[in-house]
């Protein structure tokens, strides 16, 4: 079908921000316990390393969760399932929460609860970070893509971002985290009624030829889209060097950083930093990464840089690096037992607000660049395999025993040095664009 005078709908707003608020919403739950992990070991009774579990439940689920999410993703009217089934479950997940206080069960009954609910919403993540390439190609003019898709990547950091000031904020004391778990109720009744009352299926008209292409596909390959096709998809994309290269070098990027943010309280602890000070230090992190998210995203919808993703890719990688270099020197590392240089909270600061506007900056520029490459492929594909990459990476540094949190900023040095040796080699071919210009 030629799309050559393509609509958009103000619909495609409420479509995004319904999206986002679950996507905020998984993302703060799953955060629930780090940024009060002292808290939550006395009100249950736990160690550090089970405080810990409950954040790993995400990247441990997630993982054999992803593929079935693809395939939902994909049937007919597929986007909307998804979210009416993360929904669903993450309203089911907080309720499971909240039963012992409200029943007042036995603290070894309310600890399993816990870690039921932990995982229910660990099952959401993919379900989260699938469809966000897709539903912007669906939705959004091709002038809008990257703008739209780095909102709803975004919106999980914000969740983060939230959870590192509203959980400390809430919970003072280990008598009060049931205070955040209602709350945390309360935002998931709010995600659900929403997402009843009205979510769409698909727009009225394409907004552009390949947005057409991907409605009449999942129309019809409702019998298609099956556990081997997607392995078969896959395939396909790791045949192809320069999305190997850019595949790796997202998950590592995305992995280590969502993992070492939510460490950051931990990472901090030789350095005399409150919990409150880590939780700060955390939100200017993640709000600084979804501000410069949102600054390339803008930049490369325009026509001067929508043909400069690589460019974009390595100068921001470049800012990242040094980054994380400095905030090293102001750390005690795995080299030595006392920083080279005194830090405070200016220094810290500092260094987390540059390293996450850096990373935030390139994340979602290195998703749209997979939907480019491996178009006419789904773009949820592309975005799937580049966040079981980010979850295994997560899993990896979330594994590392808590005494070796030195051993994080380091790797994550290093890692960093290595994605940008790597986007040398990435050649970038932008397919979708092509197509969409040829059919205009």
């Amino acid at each position: 079908m030629l799309i050559s005078d393509s609509r958009v709908y103000r619909r495609r707003f409420y479509v995004l921000f319904v999206f986002c608020f679950l996507a905020f919403n998984q993302s703060t739950f799953w955060l629930t316990y780090s940024p009060i992990s002292q808290s939550s070991q006395q009100y249950y009774n736990i160690s550090e390393s089970t405080v810990n579990l409950l954040l790993n439940w995400g990247p441990i689920i997630f993982l054999p969760c992803l593929p079935l999410s693809y395939i939902l993703l994909n049937k007919r009217s597929g986007l909307k399932k998804t979210v009416v089934l993360l929904a669903i479950v993450d309203f089911i997940g907080m309720l499971i929460r909240v039963l012992p206080t409200l029943l007042n069960l036995q603290s070894s009954l309310t600890l399993l609860f816990v870690h039921l609910g932990q995982i229910l919403n660990a099952a959401c993540g993919p379900l989260v970070m699938s469809p966000v390439t897709q539903l912007s190609c669906l939705w959004f003019k091709p002038d809008e893509r990257t703008r739209a898709t780095t909102i709803a990547l975004m919106s999980p950091s914000l969740g983060a971002t939230m959870g590192f000031l509203v959980s400390p904020w809430l919970v003072t004391k280990g008598d009060d985290v049931p205070q955040l778990l209602y709350f945390h109720l309360i935002l998931s009744i709010i995600a659900l009624v929403m997402v009843l009352i009205y979510y769409p299926e698909y727009p009225p008209e394409a907004p552009s030829s390949t947005a057409q292409l991907l409605i009449d596909n999942s129309m019809n390959a409702e019998h298609q889209n099956t556990l081997s096709k997607y392995v078969d998809d896959v395939r396909r994309c790791f045949q192809t060097n320069s999305f190997v290269e850019l595949c790796l070098l997202g998950g590592i990027l995305g992995g280590e950083f969502a993992a070492w943010t939510g460490l950051i309280a931990n990472i901090l602890s030789d350095e005399n930093f409150s919990e409150q000070q880590c939780g700060w230090f955390g939100f200017i992190c993640t709000f600084c990464a979804i501000i410069g998210g949102l600054v390339t995203s803008t930049l490369a919808d325009t026509v001067s840089f929508r043909r400069s993703f690589r460019l974009i890719i390595i100068v921001m990688l470049v800012g990242c690096f040094i980054s994380v270099f400095a905030f090293n020197l102001f750390v005690k590392t795995i080299f030595s037992d006392k920083s080279l240089f005194e830090s405070n909270v200016m220094t810290i600061g500092l260094c987390v607000t540059f390293a996450g506007f850096f990373q935030g900056s390139a994340l979602p520029i290195v998703y749209e660049s997979l939907a480019e490459l491996m178009f006419p492929l789904p773009e949820s594909l592309s975005a799937s395999v580049l966040v079981q990459l980010s979850n295994l990476t997560a899993l990896f540094v979330l594994l590392i025993p808590p005494y070796f949190y030195r051993v994080i900023n380091f790797f994550v040095l290093i890692s960093i040095g290595f994605c940008l040796l790597l986007m040398f080699f990435v050649n970038i071919d932008y397919k979708r664009r092509n197509e969409d210009e040829r059919k205009q």
